[in-house]
Formats: structure tokens, C-alpha cells, sequence
């Protein structure tokens, strides 16, 4: 899906929803994801910037900003609403518009791929993700959000997850 942002998030939402409803299967398809989302949004901040952050701007957060002009945008009018892209390769900008860096992308799909309730997942064929310039095989990834965290505690120094 080379720069093809859109299409990308059309084949992701529907991973994202299932690894969701498989942590939270009795919530709603909204709540589920916004709170996948929330739970995993230090992991997707620093894949995508190498920051984390948490970010509410206007009383929309970052969980908010993907269902609502990401997710639901996409389901119900076939297209990214256009509060939200990922074209800014020089930055970021939050405010009435989400403009964000395509590595956002990258964090989102490594954050379903790590998710524990996916270990028993595998693609048929192997790739290989960098991730602050270390390779790893995507399949040796699926489930292991540990290890990922545990790498991130390390480059910064700190416990940064309470569980």
C-alpha cells in the first residue's frame, strides 16, 4: 500500500477491530477500539515518532481522532474524513485537522500485531519491520507487546508501563 494511506487503513481497521473485540468482546465495536487504541498509544507513539505522548486537542484524543475520523469515516462514507491524514512526512499538526506522519500507520499496525491476543497469527509469507533501527521478522512479533515494551523501558531508561 505504498502512499496509498487510505487503502492501508482500509485493510488495517478490520485487524484492528477483531484484536479488539478479542480483548474487550463484550464492549462495543466504538469502545473496543478507542480502548485498544488508548491501551497500546505509548507503543504506537514511539514507533511513530520516537516520542510518547497522549495527546487532546479540542476534546478529541488520539484514540478518538482514528475511530472517529479514521475508522467510522472509512465503514460508513468509503473514505478517510478529511479531519485526519497521514501525509506530513516533515512532522506533525493537531488541531481541527490530524495531520500525521505515514510512521503512525506502522505504529497502529505493529500495535495489533504485537497484541497478545495474536500470538497464535502468522502471515504466509515472512517480512521483516525496522523499528528504531532494529530488524525484526514480523512473524517472530506476533504477541510478543512484552518484548516491545520491555525495549522501550530500556531506551528510556524508566518504567513506563504499570502492567
Amino acid at each position: 500500500m505504498e502512499k496509498d494511506f487510505e487503502a492501508a487503513l482500509v485493510h488495517y481497521f478490520p485487524a484492528l477491530d477483531k484484536t479488539a473485540k478479542k480483548r474487550r468482546p463484550a464492549a462495543k465495536v466504538g469502545e473496543r477500539i478507542r480502548a485498544f487504541l488508548d491501551d497500546e498509544l505509548e507503543i504506537i507513539s514511539d514507533i511513530a515518532t520516537k516520542n510518547i505522548f497522549r495527546v487532546n486537542c479540542n476534546g478529541v484524543s488520539f484514540p478518538e481522532a482514528i475511530y472517529k475520523f479514521g475508522r467510522t469515516s472509512i465503514a460508513h462514507e468509503g473514505e478517510l474524513d478529511p479531519r485526519l491524514n497521514f501525509n506530513n512526512n516533515s512532522g506533525m499538526e493537531i488541531g481541527d485537522t490530524w495531520n500525521l506522519p505515514p510512521s503512525f500507520i506502522t505504529g497502529l499496525s505493529i500495535a495489533v500485531i504485537l497484541a497478545p491476543e495474536n500470538t497464535a497469527e502468522r502471515f504466509q509469507k515472512d517480512y521483516e519491520v525496522a523499528i528504531h533501527e532494529e530488524r525484526f521478522s514480523v512473524n517472530a512479533l506476533w504477541g510478543q507487546r512484552q518484548l516491545i515494551r520491555d525495549k522501550m523501558e530500556a531506551r528510556y531508561g524508566r518504567a513506563i508501563f504499570s502492567t
